[in-house]
């Protein structure tokens, strides 16, 4: 670390080191730091140790519970950083719990609310893989989350001084710009860096280095194809876990999925509060 550069210091959830790295590839007399919450608790004296070394600090309101310790008040300058979301693109995805922790399945944390729903139903796993149709996809409400999901976000971004009005309706030109519903591309990240930038009177560094996508080796929902063909974005239903590249299929996940919940009892899963509405409407259109 060049200590005679100013230094900045990223705290957030999955996005961190993306956006650091983003941030670091458009400025260039800054040193930034990523350190995520999982990575501060693993030995906060550490880093609490070098918070005066930082002239500013861009956290998340959302993950301050999650590091109670850290001095970050030993940093002068803070940005609030959002926490970008997006399910247009992974509609089904929702999350379940068991004794208040995150129930894993084939592909993490990620789950479909469909198998989910057919697995409390009592389908078996073809007949669950049935209900992954154009038609049902379209009665669970998937096809039409576009706008609404595009103008939250524009509008979320907004709200921290960031204007992505224009730079959304790039995003997608090659397909998917999100890896799940919490999971953005790099170029997505290093977009937002770029109003980051902007919003505190820099003019970032053009033309350089996209940094590697390190979201690409975290698990990935798939994109279905009608939802995908709807949106004008590539789909299949090719899911993946954390840290593999080998591509999981419909059936293979849904199997999965049933034989976690299966361990672990229906009467002791529940969805996300977040998603229990959307699970219980799916389920009563099976």
């Amino acid at each position: 670390m060049n200590s005679s550069m100013e230094q900045w210091l990223v705290i957030s959830n999955c996005q961190t080191f993306g956006l650091a790295n983003c941030l670091q590839a458009q400025v260039a007399d800054v040193q930034v730091t990523g350190v995520d919450t999982l990575l501060f608790n693993s030995d906060p004296d550490r880093f609490n140790a070098d918070m005066d070394k930082y002239s500013t600090l861009f956290i998340s309101d959302g993950v301050k519970a999650e590091i109670p310790s850290a001095r970050i008040d030993a940093i002068a300058d803070h940005v609030a950083l959002p926490m970008l979301t997006f399910r247009a693109f992974h509609p089904d995805l929702v999350y379940l719990q068991h004794d208040g922790r995150p129930v894993v399945g084939p592909v993490g944390d990620y789950h479909s609310a469909i198998a989910y729903a057919c697995f409390r139903a009592g389908l078996s796993v073809a007949d669950t893989a049935a209900r992954f149709n154009g038609s049902f996809l379209e009665r669970c409400g998937y096809m039409a989350m576009w706008v609404p999901e595009r103008d939250r976000l524009v509008d979320e971004m907004a709200d921290f001084g960031l204007d992505i009005a224009a730079p959304i309706r790039t995003w997608g030109r090659h397909g998917a710009f999100m890896f799940s519903i919490n999971h953005p591309c790099i170029h997505v990240l290093h977009n937002i860096a770029s109003e980051l930038l902007r919003a505190g009177g820099r003019t970032p560094v053009s033309g350089g280095i996209v940094p590697h996508d390190n979201l690409a080796t975290g698990a990935a929902f798939a994109v279905y194809p009608e939802i995908g063909e709807a949106l004008g974005v590539p789909g299949s239903y090719a899911f993946k876990d954390v840290g593999s590249y080998r591509p999981i299929d419909l059936e293979d996940f849904i199997a999965g999925c049933f034989a976690s919940y299966g361990r672990i009892g229906a009467a002791s899963i529940a969805p996300h509060p977040q998603f229990a509405q959307q699970v219980d409407y799916v389920e009563a259109l099976i």
